[in-house]
């Protein structure tokens, strides 16, 4: 296995234009493309940055032939969909959440260690503990919220957003049931079968002050 992709979470400036200094993920690997009739590869950008009480995150892709059958919590990955899957403390605990948007706002939010141990992480009141925002236009779709830390300290009492701090992580953008089929991650994953799930492959998400 090749060393992990490593993303900078920069520290928040407080800045309406905050994106314009964080640094940008690519979500530019498709492995299971050349397996589909439709090698289709949307591109997709995600930033993200942090203070001290929340993780801040953007993302950003030119799909224009969107599905957003899910309109509150569900199946978002038949819909065109951007992902989040994060390892916050991965020196004291090996579970993770992964965050599911569709363009309308629809969300699959668990946690667990693997596939096959995952509980529900939120309920119906995640768009205003979440702040979520999307919006659809001629040239794409984006989505926006953030994770207070405090809801974080939940499931990882001992989590903080201090620099130097490195969490886990892959950004995904899949579309199950869309026109064109796809999936796609930040990094890479060298698997036979289309899975986000295998933790083996995150990335390295590095608090920088």
């Amino acid at each position: 296995m090749s060393e992990p992709r490593i993303y900078k979470v920069k520290r928040f400036g407080y800045r309406e234009e905050w994106r314009k200094d964080a640094d940008t993920a690519m979500i530019d690997n498709f492995p299971w493309g050349h397996t589909m009739k439709d090698d289709y590869r949307p591109e997709t950008k995600v930033y993200a940055a942090f203070d001290d009480e929340s993780l801040f995150v953007y993302m950003e892709t030119d799909e224009i032939n969107v599905r957003f059958e899910t309109k509150g919590i569900g199946k978002v990955h038949t819909d065109s969909c951007m992902e989040f899957f994060l390892m916050p403390a991965p020196e004291s605990s090996l579970k993770y959440l992964n965050w599911e948007f569709n363009p309308a706002g629809g969300m699959h939010l668990g946690i667990g260690t693997c596939r096959h141990d995952r509980t529900l992480g939120a309920d119906e009141n995640y768009r205003d503990l979440f702040q979520v925002k999307t919006n659809i236009s001629d040239k794409g779709w984006n989505l926006e919220y953030r994770v207070p830390l405090s809801w974080l300290k939940r499931f990882f009492p001992s989590m903080d957003f201090k620099p130097g701090r490195i969490m886990r992580g892959n950004f995904y953008k899949c579309g199950d049931e869309t026109l064109r089929p796809h999936y796609g991650c930040w990094s890479p994953i060298d698997l036979v079968k289309p899975d986000f799930h295998c933790p083996d492959y995150f990335g390295n998400l590095v608090l920088e002050g």
